[in-house]
């Protein structure tokens, strides 16, 4: 037993595992059959390989995800390596492998900082790589930007933790041009220094202040979006427009979650503002300033051109379009893409929250910019950069507790069953396409694929996902926790967790 823990808590076990993996898939797993394996994204960022600045998509908006396309370009170059569509596949899905082997070094090395134990160091990193978005969709339609800003956002996190300015600096760089989150974060990162705040609970008026804020936040944005200016998703796209029955209940789920969000900010400390301006650091707000002033001159060097097929204000737009499609389908679609880490974080939001509110002011930021601003959106790879920071955070929450092992056992599976790396996506052959439905969605076998894509998901698939996010939740709810009646008949949660000292 001593060795097999041993074994397990190798620094390069879990990316040896991934590497093994990575390459089996590459040799003998599924592709996406269509175009060539390439979405329309990967259309674009293939396009940039052979020479960026005569690409058609070549923009203001593509500008800021390039980096990928252009280390496979200059290793092309290195090894004179023709940019075929298939050697483009080929090399993006090596590209992605190396970027999750890379994470995974840097997510033990955070977990090691933080001296978690063993066991939730295994549960870690089986939630970390057990989800679609990670285990599947980097190998099977890889022409993408995520896998690589995954790596970035947690190489950004492991060099804060280790306050190493220049790690820092140059992964926001990398960012600039991968993933533009990624890149605020890391500018948010360099400003504000890391420190370990005490938890306070806030004042009254405080707290009552935080939550109005943050639903008058989200009912301006339905207001102004829905009401107003009266937008809609396009039916053109494969995507359900907004369900108008169902409207009152998709609202109150964005409320909701936005309320939710706010449970992040309820840490008293945070308002300290003598504290606060202690803590500052001038040096690395004026080093921020000059990598975003940096990065601004690399763009007009680059002179991409200056309108955007895709526009910062439909992009802003469309999370909360699309959130309201189905009642919390943003959820669901979180479930199904990133797996059971978000019935965790259901459950445990409130101690996750308190955890994150004592990281400090940079991480806080960081953390909240993408929550307000994509965390309503069903298209979960949107937040690819967030999740290795979600289980960081959930680990130093559950390195508080002792859990069962009946509980890790558990976990293992639903995140063995929800990441889907068993279902096979190609199956056209056997089942002939059913098209789209009533409301404009793909069907199957198409949605074996795109139903892991949040807003692409078909009313069926809505639901089927939506009865699997909450029994995986009832599962793990009733490991945490079990129910009795107490001596005035009052239902009582007892857990069946205990709290380390």
């Amino acid at each position: 037993m001593t060795k097999l823990k041993t074994f397990l808590n190798n620094q390069w076990f879990f990316p040896i595992l991934i590497l093994y993996y990575g390459i089996f898939y590459i040799l003998f797993g599924e592709s996406y059959p269509f175009n060539g394996g390439l979405s329309f994204d990967g259309t674009v960022f293939s396009s940039f390989i052979p020479d960026f600045t005569k690409s058609f998509y070549f923009d203001s908006f593509y500008v800021t995800r390039i980096l990928p396309a252009l280390l496979v370009s200059v290793f092309f170059k290195l090894f004179s390596i023709n940019s075929t569509q298939e050697h483009i596949l080929v090399a993006f899905q090596i590209l992605n492998l190396i970027s999750i082997i890379l994470s995974c070094y840097f997510l033990k090395q955070i977990l090691l900082l933080f001296k978690i134990s063993i066991k939730i160091q295994l549960l870690s990193f089986t939630l970390f790589l057990f989800n679609f978005g990670v285990v599947k969709s980097p190998f099977y339609l890889p022409v993408m930007t995520d896998t690589f800003a995954l790596m970035v956002s947690t190489a950004l996190l492991y060099f804060y933790f280790k306050n190493n300015i220049a790690g820092i600096v140059f992964f926001t760089f990398l960012a600039a041009f991968t993933w533009p989150m990624s890149y605020y974060q890391g500018l948010l990162l360099i400003a504000f220094p890391f420190c370990f705040l005490p938890f306070k609970s806030p004042l009254r008026w405080q707290k009552i202040s935080i939550y109005i804020g943050s639903v008058l936040f989200a009912l301006a944005l339905i207001i102004i979006i829905i009401f107003i200016e009266k937008f809609d998703n396009n039916p053109g796209y494969f995507i359900m427009m907004i369900d108008r029955n169902l409207l009152p209940l998709s609202i109150l789920g964005i409320v909701l979650l936005y309320f939710f969000f706010a449970q992040l900010f309820l840490n008293r400390t945070l308002f300290d503002m003598s504290l606060f301006l202690k803590k500052i650091s001038y040096k690395r707000i004026l080093i921020s300033f000059g990598v975003f002033a940096t990065v601004l001159l690399i763009i007009h060097f680059l002179s991409p051109k200056p309108i955007s097929n895709a526009s910062i204000p439909q992009i802003l737009r469309d999370p909360t379009i699309q959130g309201l499609i189905k009642p919390l389908i943003s959820i669901v679609a979180h479930t199904g893409y990133f797996g059971i880490i978000v019935c965790l974080l259901l459950l445990f939001w409130n101690s996750f929250s308190k955890t994150v509110s004592q990281m400090g002011w940079g991480i806080l930021a960081a953390l909240g910019l993408n929550l307000f601003l994509f965390g309503i959106a069903p298209e979960s790879r949107h937040l690819i950069n967030l999740m290795p920071w979600l289980i960081v955070f959930l680990a130093i929450t559950f390195n508080k507790y002792w859990f069962s092992n009946s509980f890790y056992i558990v976990v293992g599976l639903l995140s063995f069953v929800a990441s889907k790396i068993w279902l096979l996506l190609n199956v056209y052959d056997s089942f002939p396409s059913t098209g789209m439905d009533k409301n404009g969605s793909l069907g199957l076998p198409e949605q074996l694929f795109w139903m892991n894509i949040g807003q692409y998901m078909s009313e069926q698939m809505y639901y089927i996902q939506g009865a699997m996010m909450l029994f995986f939740t009832g599962i793990l709810f009733l490991l945490l926790y079990k129910v009795e009646l107490n001596k005035f008949d009052k239902v009582k949660l007892i857990r069946r967790y205990q709290i380390l000292k």
